[in-house]
This record gives structure tokens, C-alpha cells and sequence, in this order.
């Protein structure tokens, strides 16, 4: 992953979606890929669902998404992410007025996780 998002930066400011579905990206991965967003501010979807992504690569990633603020989809359905990552990833929805499609489903989440996305969804309406 690290050698992809290198050779890609140079192209970074046209990307403007990414479909890294089930490739075993860990929070390494999710560091380099997270790199090469902050340079991609046309970026309106990215899908890593189905990877080995945790928290931390989870909040690096929600770190770089701040800078792009045409994102409509972001799909990290079947991660390893635990509940202090998805906050992290769902605070994006009182930046990114554009963000359509958020789904986080079947990561490792815990009930206070659920209270706390279901309260910054309820405070961004």
C-alpha cells in the first residue's frame, strides 16, 4: 500500500475516488493512503470496506478527509474499528455538508460508540 500511495501522489490532485475493497489495508496502509488523500481534495468517495483497518488508521484517515471537502461516500464497513476511530470518522458530518453515504457497520463498536454517533447525528441536523 505504502509503494501504490507513493507512486500515486504525483497524480493525487486528480483522484477523485478510490475502490480498495477487501485488500487487507491495516492501520500502516490506512497511514500511507491517508498521506496521499490530504493531496486529493477531489476526492468525492472512498470505499475501503472489508479491510484490516483499526482505530488509529481510522482516525488518520478522518484526519485527511478534512481536507476533502467534496467527499460523498465513505464506506469502512467491515474494519476493525472500535468506537473512539468511528467518532473520530463520523465528526466529518459537521464539516462535510456533501457527505452522503457513511457506513460503518460491522466494526467493533460498542454500545456507548452507537449513543455517541447517534448523538453527532442528531446535533448536525
Amino acid at each position: 500500500m505504502i509503494l501504490i500511495c507513493e507512486t500515486l501522489k504525483q497524480y493525487a490532485i486528480y483522484i477523485e475516488d478510490v475502490d480498495l475493497r477487501y485488500n487487507t489495508i491495516t492501520d500502516v496502509g490506512a497511514e500511507a493512503l491517508a498521506a496521499l488523500i490530504r493531496k486529493s481534495p477531489r476526492l468525492v468517495g472512498l470505499n475501503l470496506q472489508g479491510n484490516q483497518i483499526k482505530s488509529e488508521g481510522a482516525q488518520n484517515l478522518a484526519d485527511a478527509l478534512k481536507y476533502c471537502a467534496n467527499l460523498q461516500t465513505l464506506n469502512l464497513n467491515l474494519n476493525k474499528i472500535k468506537t473512539n476511530g468511528a467518532m473520530m470518522v463520523t465528526e466529518l458530518l459537521f464539516t462535510h455538508d456533501k457527505l452522503e453515504s457513511l457506513n460503518l457497520g460491522n466494526n467493533k463498536i460498542d454500545h456507548d460508540g452507537v449513543i455517541g454517533i447517534l448523538s453527532v447525528l442528531n446535533s448536525s441536523n
